[in-house]
């Protein structure tokens, strides 16, 4: 699209507080991490493949049913999995051009999908979300999700994202859990986010957790609150999420520091 922006003007001048860069084009990208079997060898991680697309909709529909009637509805049905969700077969086009990856736990005896999670660009943006993560009920509590949760890192931080988010059901707090560990930052509760299904003839709007965090440079763009114009109330949530925020940081610092200790002293 070819905009003429020569007599545009931005609303105010932001900036002052942070670093600013010439518009260049923004491209998100979709890499395979290696990866091998795992857990005694039963099991084995990778993308999605189109041999796996009907299990990988059965396995949300039995794990994650709530997302019936939600913009995420796709999961539920394999016929709408390859025109949105990059395929290992055609890998080298749709890791370019595919919103979603999902990266999968595969049993290796059966073929069976018993765990996903699926990743959202939004590449002008330079934004990854970590949308949704599943474990089949009869698989869970076996250490599967430690081993995709490492393998869809490693995907999100190679794509050239400056910007990661995701959000939380407030059904369990175990993502929620994850996420505070894992130093990622509060953005907010949003109350009725998305619609959920609960049960046959019922739905509901569910609230969410949502978390933030940056990658590389990201960090250096950001402006400051210094020239933020916030309503005093708006400041007031935004200094307490900051004092929170604070602690988690502390914690996820401290924590890093004694596992590099660890690594070093265990070192050859």
């Amino acid at each position: 699209m070819n905009m003429n922006m020569s007599r545009s003007q931005p609303y105010e001048k932001m900036g002052s507080t942070c670093r600013t860069r010439a518009p260049v084009e923004k491209r998100i990208r979709w890499t395979v991490p290696k990866a091998g079997p795992f857990g005694d060898d039963l099991y084995r991680v990778g993308v999605l493949r189109k041999s796996l697309v009907e299990s990988a909709a059965e396995l949300w529909r039995t794990s994650y049913p709530e997302v019936c009637g939600s913009p995420h509805e796709f999961l539920l049905d394999p016929d709408r999995y390859e025109p949105l969700i990059a395929m290992r077969e055609t890998w080298e086009e749709d890791s370019q051009n595919k919103v979603y990856c999902m990266s999968v736990v595969e049993e290796a005896a059966m073929g069976k999908v018993v765990g996903a999670t699926l990743l959202t660009k939004f590449e002008a943006n330079l934004q990854v979300e970590f949308s949704l993560a599943a474990t089949h009920p009869d698989y869970r509590r076996r250490d599967l999700s430690d081993e995709l949760r490492r393998f869809t890192r490693i995907i999100a931080l190679d794509s050239g994202a400056e910007y990661f988010t995701t959000f939380c059901e407030t059904w369990h707090d175990i993502t929620q859990n994850w996420c505070i560990k894992g130093g990622w930052k509060i953005a907010g509760i949003f109350p009725g986010n998305f619609i959920r299904w609960n049960g046959e003839g019922e739905e509901y709007r569910e609230c969410t957790v949502h978390f933030y965090k940056f990658v590389g440079k990201g960090a250096e763009y950001v402006t400051r609150p210094e020239e933020w114009r916030l309503a005093p109330e708006v400041r007031e949530v935004w200094e307490a999420l900051e004092q929170v925020n604070q602690k988690i940081e502390d914690v996820f610092q401290a924590r890093v520091q004694k596992e590099m200790m660890w690594s070093y002293a265990l070192s050859p």
